[in-house]
């Protein structure tokens, strides 16, 4: 979604913005594919503590 909202901003790609969100969602974005992969199916079979454990452990890591 950022993305989008930076072309529309910045559609002649003259900022340097989405070269730094590109390198800044490498490693967010590994965390996001697997929060929303495992989350529903975790929480399904009662285990809702350990992806919020998995959360916090991992929001921490990237702060």
């Amino acid at each position: 979604m950022g993305i989008v909202f930076l072309l529309i901003v910045d559609s002649e790609g003259k900022s340097k913005t989405l070269d730094d969100y590109a390198f800044a969602y490498v490693g967010v974005g590994m965390v996001e594919i697997v929060i929303v992969n495992f989350a529903p199916e975790l929480m399904m079979t009662g285990q809702h503590w350990l992806i919020t454990l998995v959360t916090v452990v991992a929001g921490s890591a990237i702060l």
